[in-house]
C-alpha cells in the first residue's frame, strides 16, 4: 500500500507544527559550542486558503524568523512545514533539497521591510520584476517584458517605468514594485515581512488597500508580519501572538482586540492609540515593564512571567503549554480562564 502522504484539512494552504530555530554560540579559540539562541521555540500554527494570518510581538520576537523558516530562506533546526499547492498535493518542504525548494518558491514569495535594500539600484525594473521568471524560465524576452508591464499596470505604477532605476520612485512605489516582483511567479502564497513599517501613514493605508485587492483579485493568501497593531487589525482575519520565540495566543482579529486571553497581549493592546483619548477613561493600562529576555537564557517557567502584571508562583517554575479552548482560540497561558483582560477600544466599541 502506498504512503498517502502528508495531510491537510482542505481549508489549509500551509501548517507549521513544531517549529524551532536554534543559532548555536561558539566560544573560545576552538569556537566551542557553548549554547544556543533559541530564536524559534515550539512554533504551529496553521494559515488557511485566501486569508490573512497576522504575526505581531515586540522587535526580537522571532516574526520575520518565522516567516524566512516557512520559504526556507533559513535552515530548520527541527519542525515541519506543510505546503498545499496548486495542484492540491500536500509537500513536506521542510524535507525538501535545496533543488526542491527552487520549484516550490514559484508558489511561496516574501516582500521585505526595507524597499529601498530590497532593490538591486542596478537593475532597472524590468530586470528587477522580470528576474524571477528569468530564473524559473518562465517565458521569452517579449512575453516577460508584457508580463512585467501588465504587473505594473496591477499595482498601480505605468509600464513606461520599465527602463527606469530604482532611484527615480519614492518608498511607497519601491514598495509596489517589490509586490510586482513577488506576483511575478502568480504564487498562492505570500510573506509580507513589515511591507508597510518604513512608509508614511498615508501610503501605507494605500498599499495595505493595494494588498487586499490583490488578495481578492488572485486569491492570495498572506503571511503578514507588523509590530503595528492598528494596521494589522485593518488586513488580518487572525492574529498569531509571538514572544520570544513562541505563540503565546491565536485568536480571530475583532476576539483578540475585543477580549485578549493572554496578559502579553492586553499589553499590547494597551500601546494602541485611541482616536479619541477623551472617548473612554474608563480603559485600563497595563505597564509592561523591563524589556524582551535574552533568548540564549530564556526565563524558566512561562517566559513572559518576570513582565507580567498577573504572574504567580506557578507561573515561574511551570511551563504552560499552547492549549486550544472550546471556542477555537489557543493560548498560553495557565490562568487564562481566570483573568478579565481588557483590550482595545477601537474593537470594543464595534
Amino acid at each position: 500500500m502506498s504512503d498517502p502522504g502528508p495531510a491537510l484539512p482542505d481549508d489549509t494552504l500551509i501548517s507549521v507544527r513544531g517549529l524551532k530555530k536554534y543559532f548555536p554560540i561558539h566560544a573560545g579559540w576552538r569556537k566551542r559550542h557553548v549554547g544556543d539562541i533559541k530564536a524559534i521555540d515550539d512554533v504551529s500554527l496553521d494559515i488557511k486558503k485566501g486569508e490573512t494570518f497576522g504575526l505581531v510581538g515586540e522587535s526580537g520576537s522571532g516574526k520575520s524568523t518565522v516567516a524566512r523558516l516557512m520559504l526556507r530562506a533559513y535552515s530548520l533546526t527541527d519542525g515541519q512545514i506543510l505546503f498545499r499547492r496548486a495542484s492540491g498535493e500536500v509537500v513536506d518542504i521542510s524535507s525538501l533539497s535545496e533543488r526542491g525548494m527552487r520549484e516550490m518558491r514559484q508558489e511561496m514569495q516574501m516582500i521585505f521591510q526595507d524597499p529601498y535594500s530590497s532593490l538591486n539600484p542596478r537593475m532597472t525594473l524590468l530586470e528587477l520584476v522580470g528576474e524571477p521568471m528569468v530564473i524559473h524560465g518562465v517565458g521569452n524576452q517579449a512575453q516577460i517584458r508584457d508580463r512585467v508591464a501588465e504587473l505594473l499596470s496591477v499595482v498601480g505604477l505605468r509600464p513606461e517605468f520599465l527602463t527606469r532605476y530604482p532611484h527615480a520612485f519614492s518608498g511607497g512605489q519601491r514598495q509596489r514594485i517589490g509586490i510586482a516582483r513577488a506576483l511575478a511567479l502568480n504564487p498562492s502564497f505570500i510573506a509580507a515581512d513589515e511591507a508597510v513599517s518604513a512608509l508614511d501613514v498615508s501610503v501605507a493605508a494605500q498599499n495595505i488597500n493595494l494588498l487586499q485587492d490583490l488578495q481578492e483579485q488572485f486569491g492570495l493568501t498572506y503571511l503578514f508580519i507588523t509590530h503595528d497593531l492598528g494596521m494589522v487589525e485593518h488586513i488580518a482575519d487572525r492574529i498569531g501572538v509571538m514572544y520570544l520565540g513562541r505563540i503565546m495566543e491565536i485568536a480571530p482579529t475583532h476576539d483578540l482586540f475585543s477580549k485578549p486571553l493572554h496578559p502579553y497581549t492586553e499589553a499590547l493592546m494597551a500601546a494602541v492609540p485611541q482616536p479619541d483619548p477623551r472617548g473612554n477613561r474608563t480603559r485600563k493600562r497595563v505597564p509592561l515593564k523591563g524589556e524582551i529576555a535574552n533568548a540564549a537564557n530564556p526565563p524558566s517557567g512561562c517566559l513572559f512571567h518576570p513582565r507580567c502584571p498577573y504572574a504567580q508562583e506557578r507561573c515561574a517554575s511551570e511551563e504552560p503549554a499552547l492549549r486550544a479552548l472550546p471556542s477555537g482560540r489557543q493560548v498560553r497561558c495557565h490562568f487564562a480562564d481566570e483573568l478579565s483582560l481588557t483590550g482595545a477600544v477601537a474593537a470594543a466599541q464595534r
